[in-house]
This record gives C-alpha cells, sequence and structure tokens, in this order.
C-alpha cells in the first residue's frame, strides 16, 4: 500500500476558506521518510507546493534556490540539526519572511527557550496530532499572508520612494540652476556658495543690475527645510526681482539708495503677507549698490548682519543690525545702513546654517570662526574662499547638515 493511504484515514482533508494568496512553498526536514511522507500528504491536501529534505544540510541546498516560505523541521538530525538549520535560515537575507516550526519530543522549558533563540517561530510536539498540526498551520498561513501584504506594501513604497527621490533630484537640479553664476559688474564681482541640508533647500542668493548704476543683491533664509521651503524660495527670487525693478522704476532718483532699499523690502514684505497663508517667513538680507560711487545701502531684515572688510584690511567686521524678518508684521519699520564698498574691499553675507553648524559635542561653528576663516582667504579667489569654508564645515560637522549652508561674497575690484 502507497505510504499516503493510512494519511487519508488519519485526517479529513480541510481547504481553509482564508487561504493565502499566493500558494505556501514547504520545506519538511526530517530523516524518518514514514513521517514526510504523512506530512507531505497533509500538506498537499491544502494545496501547498512541497519539497523533502533528510537533513539541515539538505535543506539549505534546497533554500538556496529560494521560494520556500515554510520549513518544518525535526530537532534532533544527522550532519545538521533543526536548531543549527534555524540558525541559518535566520543568518541568510532571504527576500521574504521564512516561517520555521520545530518538531520536538522535547517540551521542557529549557529546549524551547534554545529553540526560540535559534529562530524558531512554533512547534509541533510528537506524536503528531492533526487537530494541532492545522491549527499551527493556520497560524503559520495568517503571519506568511501578514507578511506577503507587508511585502507587497514595502514594494510599493520602495517604487513611491524611488520616483520621489528622482522627482527631489530634478528639483534640486532645478533649483541649483536658479542661482546666478559668477558675475562681474564692472569692477564689482559676486559669487556664491549653496549647500542644502537636504534634497532641496530653504535658503537662496540672487544678484542682478538695476538700470546702468545700481546693482541689487541680497541672501534670505525660508523658515524650515524642504520642497516648502524651496518653493517660497524661488517664489522670493522672482518676487524679489519684480519688487527691485518696480521701485527703482519709480522711486525719486534724488531720493537716495537708503529709501530705496527699504522701500524694495517694505513692498516685498508686503506682497509676501498676501500671498503667504501659511507659517512659513524668511529671514533677508537686501542690498543696493550705486556702482558709480561704490555706496551700497544695506537693509537686514531678521537676518545675521553682513561682513565688510575694508581695502587693505583682513578683518570682517559686522555691519549694522537686524529687524524682524519678513512675513511677521505688516510694517516692520526697516532700516537701511550705508557702507562704502572703495576698490579691494569685500562683503560676505551668510546664512546661520554657517554659525550655528553644530559639532561632536553640540559646540556651533560660531561667527569668529567664519570670520577666521574670511580673513585668511582675503587675499585669494572667492572660489577659494569657498572651498575652505566647506572644507571647515564638513571638518566641524561629520554628515549631512542641519541646516542649508549659504555664503555670498561682492568684491570691489
Amino acid at each position: 500500500m502507497p505510504p499516503t493511504a493510512p494519511c487519508r484515514r488519519w485526517w479529513r482533508p480541510r481547504r481553509e476558506a482564508e487561504a493565502m494568496a499566493q500558494p505556501v512553498r514547504a520545506l519538511l526536514v526530517d530523516d524518518d521518510p514514514v513521517l514526510l511522507a504523512l506530512l507531505s500528504a497533509f500538506l498537499d491536501s491544502r494545496g501547498y507546493a512541497v519539497a523533502q529534505a533528510p537533513d539541515g544540510q539538505a535543506a539549505l541546498a534546497l533554500l538556496e534556490g529560494g521560494g520556500f516560505n515554510l520549513v518544518i523541521t525535526d530537532r534532533n538530525m544527522p550532519r545538521m540539526d533543526g536548531l543549527a538549520l534555524c540558525r541559518a535560515i535566520r543568518a541568510r537575507q532571504d527576500a521574504s519572511y521564512v516561517y520555521c516550526i520545530m518538531l520536538t519530543a522535547s517540551v521542557d522549558q529549557q529546549s524551547l527557550v534554545d529553540a526560540m533563540e535559534a529562530g524558531v517561530d512554533d512547534f509541533l510536539a510528537k506524536p503528531l496530532r492533526p487537530a494541532e498540526l492545522g491549527a499551527r498551520l493556520r497560524a503559520a498561513e495568517r503571519v506568511l499572508a501578514l507578511e506577503a501584504r507587508l511585502a507587497a506594501r514595502n514594494e510599493e513604497l520602495t517604487g513611491a520612494y524611488a520616483q520621489l527621490s528622482r522627482d527631489l533630484d530634478l528639483a534640486r537640479s532645478l533649483q541649483l540652476a536658479q542661482l546666478p553664476a559668477p558675475q562681474s559688474f564692472g569692477g564689482v564681482h559676486l559669487e556664491g556658495l549653496f549647500e542644502a541640508s537636504s534634497f532641496v533647500g530653504g535658503d537662496l542668493y540672487d544678484y542682478f543690475a538695476l538700470g546702468d548704476r545700481l546693482l541689487a543683491f541680497y541672501l534670505a533664509d525660508i523658515s524650515g527645510h524642504g520642497v516648502a521651503a524651496a518653493m517660497m524660495a524661488v517664489s522670493a527670487q522672482h518676487q524679489l526681482r519684480a519688487v527691485s525693478q518696480q521701485v527703482v522704476r519709480a522711486i525719486d532718483p534724488g531720493a537716495g539708495l537708503q529709501q530705496a532699499a527699504v522701500e524694495i523690502v517694505t513692498r516685498y514684505n508686503s506682497r509676501f503677507l498676501e500671498m503667504n497663508d501659511s507659517s512659513l517667513y524668511l529671514t533677508l538680507v537686501y542690498g543696493l549698490l550705486d556702482r558709480a560711487t561704490g555706496t551700497a545701502a544695506l537693509v537686514s531684515a531678521g537676518h545675521p548682519p553682513v561682513l565688510h572688510a575694508a581695502a587693505g584690511s583682513p578683518v570682517f567686521e559686522p555691519v549694522g543690525q537686524g529687524s524682524l524678518p519678513v512675513g511677521i508684521l505688516p510694517d516692520p519699520g526697516y532700516e537701511a545702513r550705508l557702507v562704502t564698498l572703495a576698490p579691494g574691499s569685500r562683503l560676505a553675507l551668510y546664512s546661520d546654517g554657517i554659525t550655528d553648524c553644530s559639532g561632536a559635542d553640540g559646540e556651533p561653528f560660531g561667527l569668529q570662526r567664519l570670520q577666521d576663516l574670511l580673513a585668511a582667504g582675503r587675499s585669494q579667489s572667492p572660489a577659494a574662499g569657498f572651498a575652505a569654508v566647506r572644507e571647515a564645515l564638513h571638518g566641524w560637522h561629520h554628515g549631512s547638515f542641519e541646516d542649508d549652508v549659504t555664503l555670498l561674497l561682492l568684491e570691489s575690484r
């Protein structure tokens, strides 16, 4: 009589109503061929795909082919026992979870602890009982079904994350493309450094000519990080350019740089409040330079003060003090400070992502270190100075920056 005949009298085959969406591929591991035949027939009646191995080493060879999600193994076997097999399974990097059930005649506490530490999920005591075997398999099916759903969800999330990463990479490229390239306007040279703390950042700088004499330049820092701040930065760039053009065309030429600079920042603040219904705001330092006289008017809206190094001096001194950020009050009362830029002088506009950058012990990089770096690079090109600042910051703070790092240098030549 075939070995499966007694099995048909041993139990009545059942098909579970809650069958898994994908079939179970079971690997039976035991050195007893009769028990393997009994288990194979039982699992086959439930729609499982079944393979057999006489010991742990043979089972591992079959597992190399992949696809198994259930292993039922005896504890005591030649060459490799069930505990060693389960430990080897848990050490593998399988694409999906493998549920392990151990057959054992030892049900003492230490044996169960050893099995669980080896990675066993469930136990079947010998001799086997059909009702208990069916219950154990139903529990395995629920776990494997849940794991399959989680794997499918993870695959969807992985795909969504990959698409998001591609979109953010594109957004980063577009944001960097919006920043102006190093440029000279007659005897004035401007160049910037920008390094975002994430894919996209909330800092920006810009500079552009306003007619034949005036030159506008600024550095802004949007509150927060990520996509929302980056979108606000793009809007700020367009709005500041538009407002600057409107004010310069409309204002009385004899009114002076200070009034024009204050009017530009004040109008932009009003537009920001009208158009922005979120909690975002920004700090801004805005400069308006008369290239004919070398005089610049600087307005600081909640931003760190501009650093100025006079011609022939390596020392960078702060100019003025900040007021309220843009987007807080409708009439913040901005003021402008004048500074004369003789040939050989420099201005440095920076974001607090530099000075607040924390070291391993939490100490901020600080203004003095930035001033020292700028002073050391006084005779170098702006590009060399940026390289020194970047190197110092990465040496100070290992890993990604917590905030965007932005620096703009203006040099009168």
